[in-house]
């Protein structure tokens, strides 16, 4: 995404620790209190959305191009970097023998590029065939059609889908990104109005998360309710209407690492979890453990943007810097220069 907007780049950050917080410990803790977190990644999908129909309205069908060749290559930089993690923590790759895989991905958080990417390609049959009429009615329907397959299975005498769940929610979320971008829906809202959607979500969301408990329900699977979609709704729209200073240091770090936050924080989570149960550790530091993981895979992230840009850029799915064109030129500079220097 090629626009900067240093509120919603804050916001990314808050939605990256949220994601954070609801793959740490107090997941088997406090099932209830992780499940408000999950709003983060239909924010996300909103994100998407909202920008990339301002690419949209620039370069029409060619933003789908654009777009679908970035993503293809974060799926396959991160689908290769979790395929060496689990060799090298596991010994062996059977696990990953399944049709799921292609699903999820080589690591169980990583459903998110893969819906991601679904998302792109119903926009692209829909807006490449002039029918964007029909989109609203779509979204409407898949969020129904989530709901059923998870957490609300039950309710049509089904087992649940949580897998499913996943791979579809990027459909009507990415839409509502891009209905919000297309009328600017932000100006009309206020910002009242969107505390008022927020608080509204997570009322809606409690009530629902305690019915889906007193029905049995484990709630380390549901990643969407009803309650999600005002409350990751209003904190999208706030972003939007929230005024932080571009050089904000928080809105940065957002804008430059939220993504990767996302992406690489499990390998972070995996050897402080080892290391906080070889050591025992329990109290102050085994509760505040989303923290240290926040605070060190930021660190590194920072780092290794720092130390060697072009790991960095590979990790985050960016190849330019392999580009022959440019490889040629660059030793052909070098070689001028050695050659002058004699």
């Amino acid at each position: 995404m090629s626009q900067r907007n240093a509120g919603v780049d804050f916001f990314r950050l808050l939605g990256a620790c949220a994601v954070i917080f609801v793959h740490s410990i107090y997941a088997n803790k406090v099932p209830m209190l992780v499940s408000l977190g999950r709003w983060a990644v239909p924010f996300f999908f909103m994100v998407s959305g909202y920008f990339f129909q301002k690419n949209f309205s620039k370069y029409s069908l060619y933003a789908f191009t654009k777009t679908i060749k970035s993503l293809l290559a974060i799926l396959v930089s991160t689908n290769l970097f979790y395929l060496l993690f689990l060799f090298l923590t596991k010994g062996s790759l059977t696990g990953l023998a399944n049709h799921f895989t292609l699903v999820v991905g080589t690591y169980f958080h990583l459903w998110f590029l893969t819906s991601l990417l679904l998302g792109y390609l119903v926009l692209w049959v829909f807006l490449g065939t002039n029918r964007q009429a029909i989109l609203p009615y779509l979204a409407t329907l898949f969020v129904f059609f989530i709901l059923a397959l998870n957490p609300y299975s039950f309710l049509v005498g089904d087992k649940a889908h949580p897998l499913y769940a996943r791979l579809l929610l990027s459909i009507p979320f990415l839409w509502l990104g891009f209905f919000v971008a297309k009328h600017t829906l932000q100006r009309y809202v206020s910002k009242p109005i969107c505390w008022l959607l927020v608080s509204v979500g997570i009322g809606l969301q409690i009530v629902e998360l305690w019915f889906l408990l007193g029905n049995r329900h484990d709630l380390l699977i549901v990643n969407f309710t009803v309650g999600t979609i005002p409350l990751s709704l209003g904190l999208f729209l706030l972003s939007l209407r929230t005024t932080v200073s571009p050089t904000n240091q928080l809105s940065h770090y957002g804008q430059r690492y939220s993504l990767q936050l996302y992406l690489y924080h499990p390998v972070v989570n995996y050897y402080l979890y080892q290391a906080l149960a070889q050591q025992r550790a329990d109290g102050l530091i085994y509760w505040l453990s989303p923290l240290l993981t926040i605070l060190l895979t930021l660190s590194l992230l920072v780092l290794l943007d720092e130390i060697t840009p072009t790991l960095f850029g590979i990790l985050s799915g960016d190849f330019s810097r392999f580009d022959l064109v440019k490889s040629k030129s660059f030793l052909s500079d070098r070689l001028k220069t050695a050659i002058r220097l004699k």
